[in-house]
């Protein structure tokens, strides 16, 4: 009989399934895992896919596991691997959303677009019918289908606006189809008539093919952010959840899976309800795909109250990321490098690129910043503020027309009797598009991804500027959802204040946004998200290129964050999310945890790494054109205002700040060859949008982009610079690679390992980061780890010593599963910085987690070998931090010192008295009488052992930039 894993993972391992690596070659990889010191295997969807898929986000069809990565066998044949060997099955699902690249693949899609809103699958899709009407109804029998035809769903396929001629009439599996090209499309049952052009043909169907360009404002179905081709499901709707969830469920019935990790939650209309009808069908542990946004001082949101009743157990853990790189930068480099970008950004040359005038003074304005820090804040509040408006007003204008189009419709009867009484009379006195312009300002106004659930008290607040007769005198203050929604109202009406903002038409939009249950707010509280995600994630992280480690999901990258941040952040994970995970690594991410451990050094070295700059610009002809559009004058008119202002007007600057983030980009990644540096380029360029796009290539600049990239191995000048600044950040790269993986797998919460991290991994983003892995290798260098030369260069090359840091801090994390994942907090308290004394006190990290596990890492290496080492540096613990080893005698200290009344069941079981927020000083308090003499420690990385509570770093750290103590008295 096998041995069953615990509810809760110790640590996960994510696999990403292809057809190239399925879910039987995932199988024959856990006794690796195994080996490795992994509790549970974590896979990307498996749900049945669009052919071809390397991700497995574009779902096809929900009931069946895709064939092409193993099927339901490779599924049970996975699930008997993992749980022989005692390990847990945790599983990437995608409920937002489903694939339509290809109408046939998805037999859903295809019968939507055959039968309209008579289709039995209309339901599952979230589709303004009306809203793609034309001037000809489609053809509706005369067997029975009563529905009326309101309209059709747009489809953007035409690669001009003149491609309907290019249809053709065909036949597919018996029936007759459309064919754009090799794309099909089907036709109404008897729609096809003796005689029919295609275009006849097409006039008559549920759908509307449209040239791709009016995307944007005319598609009227829901989609994955602005990605045509992944169709959102309303998958709220029971009736919806119980069919595409069956798959699902039979995984659970079966003992095949035991998590679930929720994909793009944000997307759902109502995630709470959701999650709780998940967690009664499966019994799951349950993860959710969750960015919580990030203030530049470090606070941060926090995952909903609500999710969690309803069973989420925390998120994925990108919220980590920057804290851990925030801790493990020079900050004074940092500002070094953001004047730099400031400077670039105006079009200003570099030191050393000087043609004419003074030299240019960085490391003045470096000093400026840095005592002047929100000045960086308000100028990336700016871009990031045109990019999320870039989307809200461009990419997705479609989503606030919806908006706006169902706010006008059904908005004023979906208030209550009482506040329209005090409102008198509907305020909406605007046309659709004027309100649609305000849905995306305030859309883009918005901190936060998403509003949840505003307290039934706040829509009196802003009755209350509709009204004097609203008293709120006695009222609460505003939840801090209906603070977000004030404050983003207000900012509307600061800068766009007219009659299409009036004070009285924002005033009721803030009624609307505060009542939980009305249409109008659920619809905004699901499409904000994806404005949140494309302008900054996937826009302004590719405009904003100062130290781009930072530039990171869920992070801010305009100021590092200090270590006592970082110490913050673990209480705060071990108070609020103690089962959530911890990434460092994931699909998602920008670059992998050693690509930015690596830039990170870049940020001791920022003087070094700006002459690099210039080098290679001066080597690469990368040239950014500015936009002068309006200083053109059209042909043979040199005359008026447009010869006016090409008179006087002076020419614009390009920025060419994007030159950083290339850059670095090399630097993180290298050795890496041309090809995966050419593609990294072409997508961050079309990403950052400014001088190429997804849309319209500019093929002049992206040729340049290609050139730059390929001779990084074909000019040797290029090269032996690139090499120059790889030895030089190469060790100090290393050390804030472990020293970061070392912090990422003891912190509260559930440590993820990306496939492949374990050994050194310099990638980019995806699909860059979906590279094959290579786990013969891995298997190799782990059946040797106990016997690896920490002095042997081949060690650091081949990446075996971070593997061993992996493994050994994995099985720690599962032997001492009650210091890390406790069942409950109060046994263990939050982890607790520990004193740093001596000349280089602020290059040490040091934590003590648990009472008996201390970690004391490096930090800023280059900065410390540059002053000599550590000398007489040490980390002292204090007594009263320290616990018992003894299980038995610390529970009874516990209780003896919280509740004698209470016993050691209540304590274990989480009773109503066991939160986080009774933990406080409990490990210490119950720990007093531990001696020094007999405080014996041994590093679970060396094996080297220590006495006392007072340790010299030099001694710690004299093999590794990191140690990992564990009490053995």
């Amino acid at each position: 009989m096998s041995q069953r894993p615990a509810p809760v993972p110790a640590s996960t391992y994510r696999f990403q399934l292809t057809a190239d690596f399925t879910l039987f070659d995932a199988a024959e990889q856990v006794p690796y895992l195994a080996g490795l010191g992994i509790d549970w295997v974590y896979l990307s969807p498996i749900l049945a896919s669009e052919p071809g898929s390397t991700h497995g986000y574009d779902m096809v069809d929900p009931t069946r596991v895709d064939d092409a990565r193993g099927g339901r066998a490779g599924l049970e044949a996975l699930s008997r691997a993992a749980h022989s060997a005692g390990m847990g099955v945790l599983v990437d699902i995608v409920p937002n959303h489903m694939g339509v690249a290809t109408p046939h693949h998805n037999p859903y899609w295809w019968d939507l677009l055959t039968f309209g809103e008579a289709s039995r699958f209309a339901h599952w899709f979230d589709i303004d019918w009306a809203a793609g009407a034309d001037d000809t109804a489609p053809f509706r029998p005369d067997d029975g289908w009563h529905r009326p035809a309101t309209g059709k769903l747009v489809l953007a396929e035409l690669g001009s606006p003149d491609d309907l001629e290019k249809l053709e009439i065909r036949e597919h599996e018996g029936s007759p189809v459309l064919a754009y090209y090799d794309t099909l499309f089907p036709v109404a049952p008897g729609s096809l008539r003796e005689g029919m052009t295609p275009q006849e043909l097409h006039a008559v169907q549920n759908y509307r093919l449209v040239h791709w360009k009016h995307e944007d404002w005319e598609l009227n179905y829901r989609r994955f952010f602005s990605i045509k081709t992944l169709a959102g499901i309303r998958v709220d709707d029971p009736e919806v959840f119980a069919p595409t969830h069956r798959e699902i469920a039979s995984w659970f019935v079966d003992g095949l899976v035991d998590g679930l990790r929720i994909d793009h939650i944000d997307g759902l209309a109502r995630p709470a309800e959701y999650l709780a009808r998940l967690t009664h069908l499966t019994g799951a542990y349950i993860v959710t795909e969750k960015i919580l946004a990030l203030e530049t001082r470090g606070e941060r949101e926090l995952l909903p109250a609500s999710w969690e009743a309803a069973g989420a157990r925390g998120t994925t853990g990108y919220e980590l990321i920057a804290y851990i790189d925030g801790a493990l930068t020079n900050r004074a480099g940092f500002f070094h490098l953001e004047a730099a970008r400031q400077q670039l950004s105006a079009g200003g040359p570099l030191p050393g690129e000087e043609t004419e005038g003074d030299p240019v003074d960085l490391a003045s304005a470096a000093r400026h910043l840095q005592r002047h820090p929100t000045s960086v804040h308000g100028l990336f509040t700016q871009i990031e503020q045109t990019a999320k408006t870039h989307f809200a007003f461009g990419p997705l204008s479609g989503e606030m027309l919806r908006l706006a189009r169902e706010l006008k419709a059904i908005g004023w009867f979906h208030c209550d009797a009482r506040a329209r009484a005090i409102i008198g009379s509907d305020p909406l006195d605007i046309d659709i598009e004027q309100l649609a312009d305000v849905f995306g300002l305030l859309a883009a106004s918005l901190p936060v991804y998403r509003v949840y659930a505003p307290a039934p008290t706040d829509r009196l607040h802003f009755l209350a500027l509709l009204s004097d007769s609203v008293d709120t005198t006695d009222l609460p203050p505003l939840s801090p959802d209906g603070q977000i929604i004030r404050r983003a109202l207000a900012a509307i009406s600061s800068t766009a204040r007219s009659a299409t903002a009036s004070d009285r038409l924002l005033s009721y939009l803030g009624v609307v946004l505060t009542t939980a249950d009305h249409p109008t707010f659920v619809r905004f509280a699901q499409t904000t998200g994806a404005i949140m995600a494309k302008g900054v994630e996937d826009t302004t992280f590719y405009r904003y290129a100062a130290l781009t480690a930072l530039n990171e999901v869920g992070g801010r990258p305009e100021e590092p964050l200090a270590p006592t941040a970082l110490w913050q952040e673990f209480e705060r994970r071990m108070r609020t999310s103690p089962h959530g995970l911890n990434s460092l690594s994931t699909h998602d991410t920008k670059r992998s945890e050693d690509t930015r451990a690596r830039i990170l050094a870049l940020a001791e070295l920022p003087g070094e790494f700006l002459a690099f700059l210039a080098a290679a610009r001066q080597r690469t002809a990368v040239r950014y054109r500015p936009d002068e559009s309006d200083l053109m004058v059209a042909a043979g008119a040199q005359y008026g205002v447009n010869a006016s202002i090409e008179r006087t007007k002076a020419p614009l600057a390009a920025d060419t700040s994007f030159d950083i983030l290339l850059w670095q980009a090399v630097l993180g990644a290298w050795p890496a060859t041309p090809e995966r540096l050419t593609e990294y380029a072409l997508k961050a360029a079309r990403e950052q949008s400014l001088y190429t796009w997804w849309t319209d290539n500019h093929a002049e600049f992206e040729g340049e982009l290609r050139a730059a990239m390929e001779a990084t191995e074909q000019d040797p000048e290029l090269r032996a610079l690139i090499e120059d600044m790889d030895d030089r950040i190469r060790s100090a790269g290393r050390s804030n690679g472990l020293v970061a993986k070392a912090l990422q797998l003891l912190a509260p919460g559930v440590p993820d390992v990306y496939q492949g991290t374990e050994l050194w991994d310099r990638s980019l983003v995806d699909p860059d980061n979906r590279r094959a892995v290579d786990y013969s290798e891995r298997g190799r260098h782990l059946g040797g780890i106990d016997r690896l030369d920490l002095g042997d260069e081949a060690a650091w090359d081949s990446g075996a010593v971070k593997l061993l840091l992996t493994s050994r801090l994995l099985h720690l994390r599962t032997r001492l599963r009650e210091v890390f994942v406790p069942d409950s907090p109060l046994l263990t308290g939050p982890p607790v910085p520990v004193g740093r004394t001596g000349a280089q006190w602020e290059h040490a990290l040091a934590v003590l987690f648990g009472g008996r596990v201390l970690l004391v890492g490096t930090r800023l290496p280059i900065g410390l070998a540059a002053a000599g080492g550590w000398a007489d540096t040490a980390v002292t613990v204090a007594a009263d931090d320290l616990r018992p080893l003894d299980e038995d005698a610390y529970l009874a200290q516990v209780l003896a010192e919280t509740d004698p009344d209470r016993t050691a069941d209540d304590l274990t079981a989480g009773g109503p008295e066991t939160g986080a927020d009774s933990t406080a000083g409990t490990a210490g308090s119950a720990a007093a009488a531990v001696p020094e003499a007999t405080c014996r420690w041994r590093d679970v990385l060396t094996g080297a052992e220590y006495t006392g509570t007072r340790l010299q770093v030099a001694e710690l750290l004299g093999r590794l930039p990191v140690a990992v103590l564990e009490r053995v008295e």
